[in-house]
């Protein structure tokens, strides 16, 4: 193995989360950070110490919590084996969800009854890169929109159609894309409290159409 490695990664704005491929690396090995990011180190299942932009020298005093875990030589060069993720920390936009399924509502003024979809977009940020890889990651290579919105499908789908089918209730269907910013932050509200668990924020969460 090199007396000295270079850890970086230098990917797309779709990609959430990157597990680099080596795993054995030395200290005084280079761990590159770009702006917004962020890398954990993560040694048998726990996310250990944390590392924002820059260049880092990965010595004994910069890696404190895995120098716990292991009996790493200070001031020498000692090899060690870890797991280094990289975090997108990003605003990442126009996420699309849609509901795949409707939901029965009866209109107040006329008194029918007509089915309702809705769909639209939002955006997310990573707030926490320790909670994200715990509660959600856990031994995958990486982390994608196309993950996110694979995850999320069913939890979002169920908000917005408990959410429609009390709340459209109390407009008259002609009515309905008049109330889209009310019924938005409605919905948002709850998804955003439901995914907090783990280290997301959802932003921008809209409706565009019902």
């Amino acid at each position: 193995m090199a007396i000295q490695e270079v850890i970086k990664y230098e990917g797309d704005n779709k990609t959430l989360i990157y597990k680099h491929p080596a795993e054995d690396f030395n200290t005084l090995s280079h761990l590159i950070v770009h702006e917004s990011q962020e890398a954990v180190l993560f040694s048998d299942g726990q996310a250990l110490d944390l590392f924002g932009a820059g260049d880092h020298v990965l010595e004994t005093k910069n890696i404190p919590l895995l120098s716990k875990l292991r009996n790493l030589v200070t001031g020498g060069v000692s090899p060690f084996h870890v797991e280094v993720y990289f975090i997108n920390l990003a605003t990442m936009l126009d996420i699309i969800w849609g509901t795949p399924s409707q939901v029965t509502v009866q209109d107040p003024v006329y008194r029918y009854s007509y089915n309702a979809g809705a769909n639209g977009s939002f955006g997310l940020k990573v707030v926490d890169s320790r909670k994200l890889l715990i509660n959600l990651v856990g031994t995958e290579q990486n982390l994608t929109i196309e993950h996110i919105q694979k995850y999320f499908k069913d939890l979002i789908t169920t908000r917005v159609k408990n959410y429609i089918a009390v709340e459209l209730g109390r407009y008259s269907y002609n009515t309905i894309n008049q109330q889209l910013d009310e019924i938005s932050e409605g919905v948002s509200a709850r998804i955003k409290e439901d995914i907090a668990s783990y280290g997301i924020d959802i932003l921008n969460f809209f409706v565009s159409s019902v």
